[in-house]
């Protein structure tokens, strides 16, 4: 299904597509309103590129609501006046779902989530989330998890029936005391609102995994957890090409274990191709709501306003699509990952729900490097 989203007045019957906080009248009441049942009432055709859609020929619909409600949707298929219009859900491990974020991020994240199958939630159901806050930065400079994408994440879920008291972030920081380095994240802030637990993972108990030739030695931590969350924040990275599912997991390692790992860049690569299989399984969140693009991930990057939630069941699957939907070389390690069987990283059998690959493509800046980065400038 496809979602159109509008703030009514309850008085004056008015519709804003964007939230209304305080009503203009006194008395009046502003509800949310979102449509579902959507079909065609206008279609055009362009040929004309520009840098946010370059692959022409595209089409633009106007789709219409059950209330009456309009929106544009870009697709490369064509449809007719009168058509249907409908995002079916899809659970199986190949399938991403991508949302554009439309001012509400409770909603984005709900139609991901929807859109790979759901999530089985009740009110015992224990669940972890992993956010990448390991960088004292701020949101908006796209090297952290978007606080709004983890308030939906964690409202989401509420509204299926977790209790707060059973959800727990988790983060870690290899360089920085996490107070300090999580301080910018907006976490504390969240955690504080919605009284959800919080984990230092180097305080939590780590055991030895032999995977291949490499011995991981990782947190405990997730195997107490029903249901699993990697919430990494989409960035451009000098080194490893992208930083997606796979790197935001490297916080479950111990950290002279990391700090091993790092010292030889072509054995961590390696390595990081089998790190999943030394932890259970996780659902991706991608947050590409604000991301970072350049000479990433830290602060040689500038932002991305990218304005996407990405959904998928797979690390592979989720780090292969989100690459090539950004023009992005599929990070080596992923290539092998796929290789060894542990998820689908060609993209033309990957299965994009809720917006089209072709329609979402576009070139973000490459992480190339810099002559004044090389002179320590």
């Amino acid at each position: 299904m496809a979602r159109i989203i509008r703030w009514v007045s309850k008085k004056s019957g008015k519709k804003w597509i964007h939230p209304i906080d305080t009503p203009l009248d006194k008395g009046d009441e502003i509800v949310k309103q979102v449509g579902t049942k959507t079909k065609v009432v206008g279609v055009t055709k362009v040929f004309i590129p520009n840098p946010l859609h370059p692959i022409v020929p595209y089409h633009v619909l106007i789709l219409q609501d059950e209330h009456g409600s309009r929106m544009p949707k870009k697709t490369m298929k064509e449809y007719k006046i009168g058509d249907v219009y409908e995002d079916k859900p899809n659970k199986d491990e190949n399938a991403i779902a991508a949302i554009k974020i439309k001012y509400d991020y409770l909603e984005a994240v709900d139609e991901a989530l929807e859109l790979i199958g759901d999530v089985k939630v009740t009110a015992k159901t224990r669940i972890l989330i992993k956010p990448n806050a390991s960088i004292p930065a701020y949101a908006y400079l796209g090297m952290c998890t978007n606080p709004k994408t983890m308030e939906a994440l964690i409202q989401a879920l509420l509204k299926r029936g977790a209790k707060a008291e059973n959800i727990t972030i988790a983060e870690q920081s290899f360089f920085l005391p996490l107070e300090k380095a999580a301080a910018k994240s907006g976490l504390p802030e969240l955690i504080a609102k919605y009284k959800v637990n919080y984990v230092d993972i180097s305080q939590t108990k780590f055991e030895e995994k032999k995977i291949r030739e490499f011995t991981f030695k990782v947190s405990m931590l997730p195997q107490e957890f029903d249901l699993r969350f990697n919430v990494p924040v989409i960035k451009t990275d000098m080194q490893l090409g992208m930083d997606g599912a796979f790197e935001n997991l490297t916080r479950f390692l111990e950290k002279q274990n990391f700090l091993e790992f790092a010292k030889n860049p072509k054995k961590a690569a390696l390595a990081l191709s089998v790190l999943p299989q030394a932890l259970p399984s996780f659902i991706t969140i991608g947050d590409a709501s604000i991301g970072a693009q350049g000479n990433g991930p830290g602060e040689h990057g500038e932002p991305g306003f990218f304005n996407l939630i990405f959904a998928a069941r797979n690390p592979v699957v989720h780090d292969a699509a989100v690459a090539k939907v950004f023009c992005l070389r599929i990070p080596p390690y992923i290539e092998l990952a796929g290789k060894l069987g542990q998820g689908e990283y060609d993209i033309k059998k990957i299965e994009f729900v809720g917006n089209e690959y072709e329609a979402l493509r576009r070139d973000v800046k490459q992480p190339i490097g810099s002559a004044l980065l090389k002179e320590g400038l």
